[in-house]
């Protein structure tokens, strides 16, 4: 073999040794690099996985606060934030026809006294001259209203004497019913669940 074969050689093999590690130092940092590529996807794909779970997760609770939202406007009377007097004497107010109701007087009691820091309550009272049926009707009423009042007290006595009414007439009472009437002004006290 000559020299000149053997050079030849060593120079096709030196070149492809260069090419080799020209290669290898060239593709390495791409290859490390699709390797952090790689963890990194599948770090993004598992957050997007919790995404959507998490999202789903949202969905339902929302609901579930959307349905414990209408359950409370159902079940739970709303405390205003005004005594608002005068539409409760309105709604509460019976037809003085001097037959079933023969007087009927709304009376506020005392200035509104504090409660838990939270409300104020205004005791109201109401007197009527009137049959058994409209008293209650008046308690039933108070009832049904879609604010917070609470009936604090009732006295009832016989007007007449079973001598003095008449068989026609309507057996007539006297009635004297406290209400609180509950109510929660702005900036008082804490107002903090």
């Amino acid at each position: 073999m000559t020299n000149v074969a053997r050079n030849e050689r060593l120079a096709i093999a030196a070149t492809l040794a260069g090419a080799v590690v020209l290669t290898w130092f060239s593709t390495w940092p791409d290859w490390s690099q699709a390797e952090e590529n790689l963890a990194v996807a599948a770090e993004l794909e598992k957050k997007v996985g919790d995404l959507n779970l998490a999202e789903a997760e949202l969905a339902r609770e929302t609901k579930r606060l959307a349905a414990s939202r209408d359950r409370q406007e159902a079940q739970c009377l709303r405390v205003p934030t005004t005594a608002d007097v005068a539409g409760l004497m309105q709604r509460l107010s019976l037809e003085v026809d001097g037959h079933f109701v023969r007087d009927q007087t709304f009376t506020v009691m005392d200035r509104p006294e504090a409660e838990a820091n939270r409300f104020q309550v205004l005791p109201l009272q109401i007197e009527m001259e009137a049959d058994f049926d409209h008293i209650w009707k008046v308690l039933e009423q108070s009832e049904r209203l879609p604010r917070l009042l609470r009936v604090a007290g009732l006295e009832v006595s016989l007007l007449d004497s079973k001598e003095e009414a008449a068989a026609s007439e309507p057996r007539m009472l006297r009635a004297a019913l406290a209400l609180d009437v509950v109510y929660a002004p702005p900036n008082h006290g804490d107002r903090s669940p």
